[in-house]
Protein backbone atom coordinates (compact mmCIF):
# COMPACT_ATOMS: atom_id res chain seq x y z
CA UNK A 1 0.00 0.00 0.00
CA UNK A 2 0.82 3.41 -0.80
CA UNK A 3 2.37 5.20 2.53
CA UNK A 4 -0.31 8.54 1.42
CA UNK A 5 -3.47 6.23 1.11
CA UNK A 6 -4.24 6.43 4.36
CA UNK A 7 -4.29 10.64 3.97
CA UNK A 8 -7.23 12.73 3.17
CA UNK A 9 -7.61 16.63 2.84
CA UNK A 10 -10.05 18.66 3.78
CA UNK A 11 -12.16 20.78 0.92
CA UNK A 12 -10.17 23.66 -0.07
CA UNK A 13 -6.81 22.51 0.36
CA UNK A 14 -6.04 22.10 -3.60
CA UNK A 15 -3.60 19.83 -5.04
CA UNK A 16 -0.75 22.03 -5.46
CA UNK A 17 -1.14 22.96 -1.36
CA UNK A 18 -1.75 18.60 -1.20
CA UNK A 19 1.45 18.49 -2.80
CA UNK A 20 3.83 20.59 -0.88
CA UNK A 21 2.06 19.34 2.37
CA UNK A 22 2.77 15.53 1.76
CA UNK A 23 6.37 16.08 0.66
CA UNK A 24 6.85 18.97 3.43
CA UNK A 25 10.17 17.59 5.93
CA UNK A 26 8.16 18.19 9.17
CA UNK A 27 4.91 16.29 7.82
CA UNK A 28 6.63 12.98 6.36
CA UNK A 29 8.77 12.67 9.42
CA UNK A 30 5.86 12.78 11.66
CA UNK A 31 3.95 10.55 9.56
CA UNK A 32 6.76 8.27 9.66
CA UNK A 33 6.60 8.15 13.07
CA UNK A 34 2.87 7.72 13.42
CA UNK A 35 3.12 4.34 10.88
CA UNK A 36 6.34 3.43 12.94
CA UNK A 37 4.86 3.71 16.98
CA UNK A 38 1.30 3.49 16.42
CA UNK A 39 -1.52 1.36 14.18
CA UNK A 40 -2.48 4.49 12.05
CA UNK A 41 -5.67 4.49 10.90
CA UNK A 42 -5.98 7.44 8.93
CA UNK A 43 -4.75 10.81 8.54
CA UNK A 44 -7.29 14.41 7.89
CA UNK A 45 -5.44 17.41 6.83
CA UNK A 46 -7.50 20.03 8.12
CA UNK A 47 -5.97 22.91 7.08
CA UNK A 48 -2.26 23.68 5.57
CA UNK A 49 -0.77 27.53 5.39
CA UNK A 50 1.83 28.31 3.41
CA UNK A 51 4.32 30.88 4.51
CA UNK A 52 5.79 31.47 1.21
CA UNK A 53 6.48 29.83 -1.97
CA UNK A 54 9.68 28.75 -0.40
CA UNK A 55 8.89 27.19 3.07
CA UNK A 56 6.17 24.94 4.26
CA UNK A 57 3.91 26.59 7.36
CA UNK A 58 1.49 25.52 9.49
CA UNK A 59 -0.24 21.85 9.10
CA UNK A 60 -3.13 20.57 11.51
CA UNK A 61 -3.81 17.34 10.77
CA UNK A 62 -6.08 14.40 12.78
CA UNK A 63 -4.81 11.22 12.87
CA UNK A 64 -6.73 8.54 14.01
CA UNK A 65 -4.49 5.98 14.87
CA UNK A 66 -4.73 3.46 18.19
CA UNK A 67 -1.67 2.69 20.79
CA UNK A 68 -1.97 -0.57 22.22
CA UNK A 69 -5.54 -1.57 21.23
CA UNK A 70 -6.69 2.11 22.59
CA UNK A 71 -7.45 4.76 20.68
CA UNK A 72 -5.69 8.61 21.09
CA UNK A 73 -6.14 11.89 20.88
CA UNK A 74 -5.01 12.46 17.52
CA UNK A 75 -5.47 16.34 16.73
CA UNK A 76 -1.70 18.15 15.99
CA UNK A 77 -0.45 21.18 14.88
CA UNK A 78 3.33 20.62 12.76
CA UNK A 79 5.47 23.29 12.48
CA UNK A 80 8.71 21.56 12.39
CA UNK A 81 11.62 22.42 14.73
CA UNK A 82 13.68 25.68 16.13
CA UNK A 83 16.81 26.53 17.41
CA UNK A 84 17.85 28.89 20.60
CA UNK A 85 20.83 30.62 21.55
CA UNK A 86 21.76 31.60 24.93
CA UNK A 87 24.58 34.36 24.17
CA UNK A 88 26.97 35.07 27.25
CA UNK A 89 28.35 38.20 26.77
CA UNK A 90 31.77 38.31 28.63
CA UNK A 91 33.22 42.28 29.19
CA UNK A 92 36.20 43.26 31.34
CA UNK A 93 35.02 45.08 34.10
CA UNK A 94 30.86 43.90 33.06
CA UNK A 95 28.89 40.87 34.75
CA UNK A 96 28.22 38.71 32.00
CA UNK A 97 25.00 39.90 30.15
CA UNK A 98 23.05 38.55 27.87
CA UNK A 99 20.82 39.50 24.57
CA UNK A 100 16.93 39.08 24.86
CA UNK A 101 15.10 39.90 22.12
CA UNK A 102 11.42 42.40 22.53
CA UNK A 103 8.92 40.87 19.33
CA UNK A 104 5.01 40.93 19.25
CA UNK A 105 3.62 37.57 19.32
CA UNK A 106 0.02 37.22 18.38
CA UNK A 107 -0.61 33.52 19.65
CA UNK A 108 0.03 34.83 23.34
CA UNK A 109 -1.38 38.25 22.68
CA UNK A 110 1.52 40.27 23.41
CA UNK A 111 3.23 43.01 21.82
CA UNK A 112 6.63 42.85 23.98
CA UNK A 113 7.44 39.23 24.72
CA UNK A 114 11.27 39.31 25.94
CA UNK A 115 12.60 35.59 25.26
CA UNK A 116 16.05 34.49 23.31
CA UNK A 117 16.43 35.01 19.48
CA UNK A 118 15.52 31.86 17.72
CA UNK A 119 14.08 30.69 14.49
CA UNK A 120 12.71 27.79 13.01
CA UNK A 121 14.97 25.17 10.94
CA UNK A 122 13.02 25.30 7.55
CA UNK A 123 14.93 22.26 6.64
CA UNK A 124 18.03 23.61 7.58
CA UNK A 125 20.61 21.97 10.63
CA UNK A 126 20.75 23.32 14.04
CA UNK A 127 23.85 25.19 13.60
CA UNK A 128 23.15 26.84 10.27
CA UNK A 129 20.66 28.08 11.42
CA UNK A 130 21.28 29.14 14.66
CA UNK A 131 24.10 31.20 13.31
CA UNK A 132 21.58 32.72 10.20
CA UNK A 133 19.18 33.51 12.93
CA UNK A 134 21.91 35.59 15.36
CA UNK A 135 22.51 37.49 12.15
CA UNK A 136 19.39 38.64 11.23
CA UNK A 137 17.71 39.06 14.87
CA UNK A 138 21.03 40.61 16.73
CA UNK A 139 23.30 41.46 13.63
CA UNK A 140 26.57 40.83 11.60
CA UNK A 141 28.45 42.81 13.83
CA UNK A 142 28.23 40.27 16.87
CA UNK A 143 30.20 37.97 15.76
CA UNK A 144 29.05 33.93 16.05
CA UNK A 145 30.43 31.32 14.47
CA UNK A 146 29.44 27.38 14.36
CA UNK A 147 31.79 26.57 16.47
CA UNK A 148 31.52 28.79 18.70
CA UNK A 149 27.55 27.17 19.59
CA UNK A 150 27.11 24.44 22.61
CA UNK A 151 24.55 22.28 22.87
CA UNK A 152 22.48 22.26 25.68
CA UNK A 153 19.68 19.96 24.89
CA UNK A 154 17.14 19.43 22.66
CA UNK A 155 13.23 19.80 24.57
CA UNK A 156 9.92 19.18 22.65
CA UNK A 157 7.42 22.68 23.66
CA UNK A 158 3.72 21.12 23.74
CA UNK A 159 4.32 17.80 23.00
CA UNK A 160 0.37 17.43 23.52
CA UNK A 161 -0.61 19.50 20.94
CA UNK A 162 2.44 20.59 18.58
CA UNK A 163 5.37 18.47 17.07
CA UNK A 164 7.78 21.77 16.95
CA UNK A 165 10.99 20.05 19.18
CA UNK A 166 13.96 23.11 20.12
CA UNK A 167 17.46 22.76 20.34
CA UNK A 168 19.17 25.15 22.79
CA UNK A 169 22.67 26.14 22.63
CA UNK A 170 24.85 28.88 24.38
CA UNK A 171 27.61 30.77 22.76
CA UNK A 172 29.98 32.55 25.52
CA UNK A 173 31.60 36.16 23.47
CA UNK A 174 34.01 38.28 24.70
CA UNK A 175 33.10 41.67 23.90
CA UNK A 176 34.08 45.21 24.18
CA UNK A 177 31.73 48.01 25.38
CA UNK A 178 31.30 49.85 22.53
CA UNK A 179 29.81 46.91 21.02
CA UNK A 180 27.84 46.00 24.03
CA UNK A 181 26.27 49.43 23.79
CA UNK A 182 25.22 49.17 20.20
CA UNK A 183 23.43 46.39 20.45
CA UNK A 184 21.25 48.12 23.16
CA UNK A 185 17.28 48.69 21.80
CA UNK A 186 18.74 48.04 18.30
CA UNK A 187 16.11 47.52 15.65
CA UNK A 188 16.45 44.27 13.66
CA UNK A 189 14.51 41.37 11.78
CA UNK A 190 13.65 40.73 8.14
CA UNK A 191 10.46 42.75 7.05
CA UNK A 192 9.82 40.66 4.82
CA UNK A 193 8.94 38.20 6.86
CA UNK A 194 7.43 40.91 9.25
CA UNK A 195 9.56 40.78 12.20
CA UNK A 196 10.38 43.96 14.03
CA UNK A 197 12.32 43.51 17.25
CA UNK A 198 13.73 45.73 19.71
CA UNK A 199 17.06 44.18 21.24
CA UNK A 200 17.38 43.84 24.88
CA UNK A 201 21.03 44.04 26.56
CA UNK A 202 20.46 42.71 30.13
CA UNK A 203 22.54 40.86 33.08
CA UNK A 204 22.58 37.21 32.96
CA UNK A 205 21.55 37.06 36.66
CA UNK A 206 18.63 38.93 35.69
CA UNK A 207 16.94 36.49 33.00
CA UNK A 208 14.37 34.88 35.77
CA UNK A 209 13.14 38.07 36.70
CA UNK A 210 11.63 39.81 33.31
CA UNK A 211 8.22 38.19 33.88
CA UNK A 212 6.23 35.68 32.04
CA UNK A 213 8.86 34.54 28.98
CA UNK A 214 8.39 31.45 26.86
CA UNK A 215 10.31 28.03 27.89
CA UNK A 216 13.20 27.99 26.04
CA UNK A 217 14.65 31.19 27.66
CA UNK A 218 14.25 30.09 31.18
CA UNK A 219 15.06 25.84 30.19
CA UNK A 220 18.34 27.90 28.59
CA UNK A 221 19.16 29.82 31.86
CA UNK A 222 18.89 27.38 34.12
CA UNK A 223 20.65 24.83 31.98
CA UNK A 224 23.97 27.20 31.02
CA UNK A 225 23.82 27.40 35.03
CA UNK A 226 24.09 23.98 36.05
CA UNK A 227 27.11 24.10 33.89
CA UNK A 228 29.05 26.64 35.11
Amino acid sequence: MDQTDNISFAPGIDAALQARVLAAPHFRRWHDGMRTRFTLRHVLVRDAIAFDARRMGFILVEADALHEGNRVPGLALLRGDSVSVLLVLKCPGYPDRTVLTCEARVPVARPDLLALPAGMLDGGAFVSTAVRELSEEVGADLQVRAQDLVKLTDVWLSPGGCDEAIGLYYAELNINETLAQALCDRQTGVAREHEYIHLRVIDLSAVPHIGMTDAKTLLSWHMYQARR
